[in-house]
């Protein structure tokens, strides 16, 4: 039984072809992604029209490559899988009407897809762990807890009041001079840095709830750029380098220093929510500690800090992170997830009926 999926949430395009299993696991056959970080480089960020129109461009030939890697043809397809939110509305759009347009023409049954749930059961691409589970997705976009019972049963323990972890990585490294994405310079340039050089607020830290706040660490360090001066002069020294070379990588004590300390927050933060994520289900569900285990997915899942910090807290045996390869936004899972969860397929004509939504929940809604 093959599978055909397409993520266009954001700023990656990219398609999978998958194989649903009769032991009921799926295989990844083809994963083709294009990730836009060059061209959205200049402007430190997400720009919609230039993401949307990008997906446009680039979908078909995705979708091509997929089926000719693996010698298919469009008529051996039997699901079609589309991410339908929470994205930008014109990148999501794109991969809708391709997912419409195939729909139709094969009259292909369509699975929509919450590439948020996706983030989080693409564990279950690589590693061997049983539901329920404690999971951390942690983005560019989102920061959640959920409680995971099944591949379809998410309840959410909380979530970011303000920006998303991996959103305080990026806007940071752009304080600093950094350049986009900003994530993964941070926790490279923190490896050799002193994380207690500086001190950064950890939000939230005294509420007893499972909600997270990123605004505070980020204005602390604009605030501590601002006040001092060895600091505003290495971040005009970056943004001056960078202008000349785009290849420039930063290197300085300094730098370090701060990027580890600023880094060290975040990741405090994370790990310190989780924990209490994990008191309240223990509580709730009268579940032993080490019988829950811990998923952590999403872009920011990559973050050294982040791995080590979660592995000591909480036990390596007992901690599950998403593959690297899978973290960020891909093909790959939303078709895995779709396998999951076949029995949500829309047939034709009802698959037409598909529309995007740009978001996942209401705040008012778990608080």
């Amino acid at each position: 039984m093959l599978i055909l999926g397409m993520e266009t949430s954001c700023d990656d395009t990219s398609v999978c072809l998958a194989e649903k299993l009769s032991d009921g696991k799926t295989k990844i056959l083809q994963l083709q992604t294009l990730s836009m970080y060059e061209s959205l480089q200049p402007f430190g960020g997400i720009v919609p029209e230039i993401v949307s129109r990008n997906h446009v461009r680039k979908i078909t030939h995705l979708i091509q490559a997929c089926l000719e890697n693996e010698k298919k043809a469009l008529k051996d397809i039997d699901y079609l899988a589309v991410t339908t939110m929470p994205g930008l509305l014109g990148a999501l759009l794109t991969g809708i009407n391709a997912a419409k347009t195939l729909s139709l023409l094969h009259q292909l049954p369509v699975i929509a897809v919450n590439h948020l749930h996706a983030h989080v059961t693409a564990v279950h691409i690589t590693e061997n762990v049983q539901f329920p589970y404690l999971s951390l997705l942690v983005s560019g976009g989102h920061t959640i807890l959920f409680w995971c019972e099944g591949p379809n049963q998410f309840e959410i323990l909380g979530s970011t009041n303000d920006d998303a972890a991996g959103e305080a990585f990026d806007k940071g490294g752009k304080l600093l001079g950094l350049s986009y994405p900003a994530g993964p310079l941070i926790d490279k340039l923190a490896k050799t840095g002193n994380e207690n050089t500086y001190d950064f607020p950890v939000g939230l830290k005294n509420q007893d709830n499972c909600n997270f706040s990123f605004s505070g660490v980020k204005t602390a360090l604009r605030y501590k750029i601002e006040r001092t001066n060895d600091l505003r002069q290495l971040v005009d020294d970056n943004k001056a380098n960078y202008k000349k070379d785009k290849s420039f990588f930063p290197q300085s004590e300094l730098l370090s220093d701060i990027c580890a300390s600023y880094q060290k927050a975040i990741v405090t933060a994370l790990s310190l929510k989780t924990h209490k994520a994990l008191k309240k289900i223990i509580q709730s569900k009268g579940l032993n500690a080490k019988n829950i285990p811990i998923v952590v997915g999403g872009g920011v899942a990559c973050n050294s800090k982040l791995r080590k910090n979660f592995i000591d807290k909480f036990g390596e045996s007992n901690t599950f992170f998403v593959q690297p390869k899978y973290c960020t936004d891909n093909a790959a899972m939303i078709t895995h997830h779709a396998g999951l969860n076949l029995e949500l397929a829309k047939r034709f004509p009802h698959s037409l009926s598909m529309e995007p939504s740009s978001r996942f929940l209401n705040k008012k809604d778990y608080r």
